[in-house]
């Protein structure tokens, strides 16, 4: 009886050494692949065209190409952004990323006597991380409107993105 007992010892002693064996190179594994499968960062230069009404009553769309330089979020919620239109006009803008998801919001240079405007951009990045496709705009107008929840004029647009760099 005695030696059953050992013999069955010996075999779970054996089969513990090889569950750990195993434990830790699936450790090492999923340690080395947890990058690709991680959110691609928005950090960096990207080219966006965005296409929004003219204005809040307008039916008219324009369509305009901006360029953004995001800054790296360094473990805050939220990055900055320098974002330049292609008439030279420069602003700050801020970022917020979860996941592939990402959100960037700014200031719409007013020119002239133009409606002024603050766009609301989501979008998700590819996994490629060069690409942001199917983009949603929100724009919120500087025209008061006591009917709508925001109680400012909203339209609705569409952007894509491209990584420069």
């Amino acid at each position: 009886m005695i030696g059953i007992e050992k013999r069955g010892m010996a075999i779970l002693v054996s089969t513990m050494k090889r569950q750990r064996a195993v434990l830790i190179a699936l450790a090492l594994v999923l340690a080395s692949a947890t990058p690709a499968f991680g959110a691609t960062k928005f950090d960096g230069r990207w080219t966006l065209m965005i296409t929004i009404p003219e204005s809040a009553a307008s039916g008219n769309n324009r369509t305009f190409t901006v360029s953004v330089d995001a800054s790296p979020r360094d473990g805050s919620l939220h990055g900055r952004t320098t974002i330049a239109d292609a008439e030279g006009h420069t602003v700050g803008g801020a970022w917020r990323q979860v996941s592939k998801k990402v959100s960037v919001t700014y200031e719409l240079p007013c020119t002239g006597d133009g409606p002024c405007a603050t766009l609301i951009l989501t979008g998700k990045i590819k996994s490629s991380g060069t690409k942001i496709r199917n983009g949603k705009v929100i724009v919120v107008w500087d025209t008061a409107n006591d009917h709508n929840p925001a109680l400012f004029d909203t339209s609705n647009g569409s952007f894509k993105g491209d990584r420069v760099q």
